[in-house]
C-alpha cells in the first residue's frame, strides 16, 4: 500500500505517481491531486516509460513541479509551514457551506476557496478559515 509514502514524496517535491486501482490517496477526495500527481490504472503499467514522457513534453511536468511549491504545505502537519490543519477545516467548512465536491485551489497565490468568497492563503503565519 502507500501509506506515507505521498506525503513523502509531495513534501520533497517530487510528483506522485500512483499506479494502484481502488486506492485513494491522502486528501485525494478534498483536493485537487491531478494538478501535482499522476495517477493511472495498473492495466497500464507497461505504458509508464511513454505516460511519463508524454507528461514532459506537454509540458505538464513543469506545472505540476511548480504546484507542488504550494501543495506540499496541504499535506504537512507541522508550523510553521504545515497547511493540513486548515485543508482539514476546509473541507469541514464546505460541508457545512454545501459546497461538495474538491476544494478549488489557486496555486499561483497558493491559497484555498473555502467556499464563503474569501480565500484562504497558505503562505501566511497564521490562517483563519
Amino acid at each position: 500500500g502507500w501509506g506515507g509514502r505521498m506525503k513523502v514524496a509531495v513534501t520533497r517535491g517530487c510528483i506522485p505517481l500512483i499506479i494502484q486501482d481502488g486506492i485513494k490517496v491522502e486528501w485525494e477526495e478534498q483536493l485537487p491531486v491531478h494538478d501535482y500527481a499522476v495517477r493511472y490504472p495498473l492495466w497500464m503499467a507497461h505504458k509508464t516509460d511513454k505516460l511519463l514522457h508524454w507528461y514532459m513534453r506537454t509540458g505538464r511536468v513543469a506545472k505540476m513541479q511548480a504546484n507542488l511549491q504550494c501543495a506540499w504545505r496541504m499535506h504537512w502537519w507541522h508550523r510553521p509551514h504545515g497547511r493540513a490543519f486548515e485543508v482539514t477545516m476546509c473541507a469541514l467548512k464546505r460541508r457545512l457551506l454545501g459546497k461538495p465536491g474538491v476544494i478549488p485551489v489557486d496555486w499561483k497565490a497558493c491559497a484555498l476557496d473555502c467556499g464563503d468568497g474569501k480565500w484562504v492563503p497558505l503562505k501566511d503565519t497564521y490562517n483563519n478559515v
